[in-house]
């Protein structure tokens, strides 16, 4: 039970670090536009709003390999329990939906958000060995 309790802990967030990470890169690549307020929540709507397609792109990588990231570690430290790694994709698969709904990037970003966090709960059940409820 410890080890599930220290896996629910853990594996979210070694998610958000590798999504950090992944996401940092992509937005040093494709940088926001030049004098965006990054503090103001209506300028960061703004600028979502008009992000280059590879931008778009490399946040939904930067969620795919955090989600899996985090629910795959989740499975390890819990000593291959699938429940671990499911309840670290229930809570990416929340915050990317509250992401989405409180930032303006295109619909078929979002879609894509959301079915990349559902892809990466499928892979790290599927990667972490058999299931141990």
């Amino acid at each position: 039970m410890l080890r599930l309790i220290l896996a629910v802990i853990l594996g979210p967030l070694i998610g958000l670090i590798v999504l950090g990470a992944v996401d940092g890169a992509a937005n040093t690549i494709f940088p926001p536009p030049a004098g965006v307020n990054l503090t103001d929540p209506a300028a960061i709507r703004a600028a979502t709003a008009v992000l280059p397609f590879g931008a778009q792109v490399g946040a939904i990588l930067a969620w795919l390999l955090g989600a899996l990231a985090g629910a795959w570690s989740a499975n390890l430290i819990a000593g291959r329990r699938a429940l671990a790694g499911r309840i670290v994709s229930g809570l990416f698969l929340a915050f990317a939906a509250w992401t989405m709904a409180t930032t303006a990037y295109p619909l078929w970003t979002r879609v894509g958000l959301l079915i990349a966090v559902l892809i990466a709960a499928v892979a790290a059940d599927r990667a972490s060995g058999k299931a141990r409820n």
